[in-house]
């Protein structure tokens, strides 16, 4: 009789946890920055990751993309986004500031990659397109 009491506290203790990240509605689509419109977020919510495409550049005779290109990982967690760039050799995720502007159609990010055009300081602003 303890066995099957201590089995369903353990049952009902198990289901009732929650995971802290919250549910937001789908950010499919693609997502360019608003200032220099260069940079685009393409989310498929096939799975938790989207692509960033920056474009290209020419390094040592060959047409590459730009750094920090590619797809990434994400969770979101109230005003956080965690990301994990899925061509770095790092295992974990790095957090930066989020908010989805649904009504307007917009994302904030805190910059995720660093450039020339951008300080680290800076908060990235991305309209939908699609």
């Amino acid at each position: 009789m303890k066995n099957i009491i201590l089995i369903g506290l353990l049952l009902i203790i198990t289901t009732s946890c929650k995971k802290d990240s919250i549910e937001i509605q789908p950010i499919n689509g693609i997502w360019i920055e608003t200032i220099h419109k260069s940079d685009t977020l393409v989310f498929e919510n096939e799975y938790p990751g989207f692509t960033l495409n920056r474009g290209t550049k020419l390094r040592n005779g060959y047409l590459l993309p730009k750094y920090s290109s590619g797809p990434y990982s994400y969770e979101i967690a109230q005003d956080s986004i965690y990301l994990k760039w899925a061509l770095s050799s790092y295992s974990g995720s790095i957090s930066y500031y989020f908010d989805l502007d649904e009504k307007n159609d917009q994302i904030k990010i805190g910059n995720f990659f660093v450039d020339s055009l951008y300080s680290n300081n800076v908060t990235l602003t991305f309209s939908r397109i699609n």
